[in-house]
């Protein structure tokens, strides 16, 4: 019985080492790979409204505006945290 709880307690343990833990470089390569596809929706989306003088973001480019602005600073967050 012990042995098969020491069995268990060390195969959990091992398949959260393998699969939930990131090495901090992959956090960091993630999060760009993420900020980098809001931005280019972003772009994508929002050109149009920068190009307008006095520039007026639309509800959803306003959206995109802030969760890329969330992105950002997790992004320069988790660069922090090295």
């Amino acid at each position: 019985m012990h042995r098969t709880v020491m069995r268990v307690t060390l195969g959990l343990v091992l398949a959260f080492v393998f699969t939930g833990c990131q090495s901090h470089e992959a956090k960091v390569a993630d999060l760009q790979k993420q900020y980098d596809q809001l931005g280019a929706q972003f772009q994508k989306d929002c050109s149009a409204d920068y190009l307008k003088v006095p520039p007026k973001l639309s509800p959803t480019c306003s959206d995109e505006l802030k969760q890329l602005d969330a992105m950002s600073k997790r992004l320069q967050s988790e660069r922090a945290n090295k």
